[in-house]
């Protein structure tokens, strides 16, 4: 009697473990880490959802974009 291939079942077992292991264990890790922190508090204050799909299409992101790019200050208002 043959004997039956393991090896897919292990590895999908294997890709499921690792999967649980990131998601309860690796990225709380990394979530609680302070810049990490600092950085979901820095997008909290102005509004940002670290979710939306672009971030270019919003208001706010106009006067970090300009931060960032060493552009001078624009206000959003006068716009």
């Amino acid at each position: 009697m043959a004997r039956p291939n393991r090896r897919p079942l292990l590895s999908f077992v294997t890709c499921v473990l690792g999967i649980i292991v990131t998601w309860t264990v690796i990225l709380p890790w990394v979530s609680s880490r302070p810049a990490v922190h600092q950085r979901l508090e820095f997008l909290d204050r102005r509004g940002i959802d670290p979710s939306a799909m672009y971030y270019t299409e919003l208001d706010v992101m106009d006067d970090i974009l300009d931060r960032l790019e060493g552009r001078p200050y624009r206000d959003a208002k006068q716009q």
